[in-house]
């Protein structure tokens, strides 16, 4: 299990690391599948990683729109348009 974890932590961060491409799109579904085969939390950087609604590689920087209004984060897809929010504090 521990092994599962620390190998997800680091698929994210080089997820992150990279500009995106197929290689990082390949890391974070990667990252993604071994949560679910162990059936490990997914930790809120992988969440971020994905789109909600298309379900597609969509990281924050590149592919996402984020605003911060009222006390809420609100997050757009760039390439389905869902808008989805997250509390602030």
């Amino acid at each position: 299990m521990k092994a599962a974890v620390e190998s997800v932590k680091f698929l994210i961060m080089q997820s992150y690391r990279d500009s995106p491409s197929k290689l990082s799109e390949m890391q974070a579904a990667l990252a993604d599948r071994i949560t679910m085969k162990f059936r490990i939390k997914r930790p809120y950087e992988l969440k971020l990683l994905f789109c909600k609604k298309c379900k597609a590689y969509s990281p924050p920087i590149y592919s996402k729109t984020i605003r911060v209004r009222k006390g809420k984060l609100i997050f757009t897809c760039k390439k389905c348009g869902s808008v989805y929010r997250v509390k602030f504090k």
